[in-house]
């Protein structure tokens, strides 16, 4: 089994009838799925309205998404974490029902870019790319990992893939090699001198990094739910 991350451009949404949706978005992301076919779709969805456009949530929710059902579970300012049951008899991704693959989740939508992970048997995978070339042939393969190496994937390739907080370079790599090396457990596996030494920097320019770090992954991650 292969895991594949896509970047495909924003124009697609043009081929399957969304390109209208994205002059009020500024994204959209699947965050989960809990079932879906190429006809339907029911996910949580984080979705974030472009500032002060949106005036009557409910309204335009019924008239852009059409859904079957909609439960707002939060929302803050100009973005909102709901689940939605949607049916679209035109479709709604065209390589869904088209091979045994499936995709995984979270995908990020734009109006600029389409991020997408899909999981796929070896033997199919080229069958996979013939499928979406036949849709469009402006696309990226940013990454295609074996399953069973998963844990090897360099994990720069897959923050690229997958929507992430925006840490600098710097900050990705300290807080990562914090991480790994324990500083986030308690009783502490190494100090932040330790982690200084290996980096060339202070202690403290690696406690602010890492405070820096950990404050942008709560926003990001949790500040919906605030």
């Amino acid at each position: 089994m292969k895991i594949i991350r896509l970047q495909i451009p924003g124009n697609f949404l043009e081929h399957v009838g969304f390109a209208d949706l994205f002059q009020h978005l500024e994204f959209i992301e699947i965050l989960n799925a809990f079932q879906y076919d190429q006809n339907h779709f029911f996910a949580l969805q984080r979705i974030r309205f472009k500032p002060n456009l949106i005036k009557d949530l409910d309204k335009y929710i019924k008239n852009k998404f059409n859904p079957q059902s909609f439960q707002l579970l939060n929302q803050t300012r100009n973005e909102i974490i709901c689940i939605m049951n949607q049916n679209k008899t035109s479709g709604f991704f065209p390589i869904v029902d088209s091979g045994p693959w499936a995709f995984l989740f979270p995908i990020h939508v734009s109006q600029e870019v389409l991020l997408i992970n899909i999981i796929s048997q070896n033997e199919y995978v080229n069958k996979l790319f013939d499928v979406i070339n036949s849709f469009t042939k402006n696309f990226e393969i940013i990454g295609m990992t074996d399953l069973d190496k998963i844990d090897e994937v360099d994990q720069t390739i897959w923050r690229s893939a997958i929507p992430f907080p925006n840490f600098t370079k710097r900050q990705q790599e300290v807080a990562a090699y914090a991480a790994k090396k324990g500083f986030f457990k308690t009783p502490k596996k190494i100090s932040a001198v330790q982690i200084g030494t290996h980096f060339g920097i202070s202690e403290s320019a690696v406690n602010r990094l890492l405070k820096t770090a950990k404050n942008l992954a709560m926003e990001y991650f949790f500040g919906s739910f605030l």
